[in-house]
């Protein structure tokens, strides 16, 4: 089970003194860090379905969080082709979409998820279900579109989920971007 501890790395922002520096100090959480993404990636990627949708709402429904930890548990990425694969029997595909559009604490653009994309392997009866229990505190209306389910969010950085029986989707809002320092 993920706890809140193991979620906290989410949103350590690295001291601004220790981003741009190519030679002096090291932020002395780094390695201890490092540590706590490498344990919270092997926990996201041993986690039942339903406990990675609850946690992939969880972390962005009050807060943008550093979504790398989230992709390097269940993300086998190719680096000559660019292809991300599930590293997971559970998610037959998917797809982190990062894009470029956001500042970066002292300046240049950098990189943000806009959304990301989960297809089961099978179908997931519980997921309506488990994606009102995931944003309870949050107001949301449901509506079906198209054969999906859409939940839009307000007061969040999650702008809105799509979910069918084999899909999930949330889209996050690029304004709620936090520099991490990553």
């Amino acid at each position: 089970m993920i706890t809140e501890k193991d979620l906290e790395v989410l949103y350590y922002i690295t001291p601004i003194k220790y981003r741009t520096m190519l030679d002096g100090d090291f932020d002395p959480n780094a390695q201890e860090n490092l540590k706590k993404e490498e344990k919270l990636e092997e926990l996201i990627y041993k986690s039942s379905l339903n406990e990675l949708i609850t946690i992939i709402i969880k972390v962005f429904k009050e807060r943008y969080a550093n979504p790398m930890p989230i992709w390097s548990g269940i993300v086998s990425y190719d680096r000559d082709t660019k292809k991300e694969n599930s590293k997971r029997s559970d998610i037959k595909s998917l797809k982190f979409d990062f894009r470029y559009g956001v500042k970066m604490t002292y300046g240049g653009d950098t990189e943000y998820l806009d959304n990301l994309f989960l297809k089961f392997s099978v179908p997931f009866s519980g997921l309506n279900t488990n994606v009102k229990i995931a944003l309870q505190g949050k107001q949301f209306t449901e509506n079906n579109h198209n054969g999906k389910t859409i939940f839009t969010v307000n007061h969040s950085p999650i702008l809105r989920i799509e979910i069918t029986d084999t899909t999930f989707q949330v889209f996050i809002d690029k304004d709620s971007f936090i520099d991490y320092g990553q």
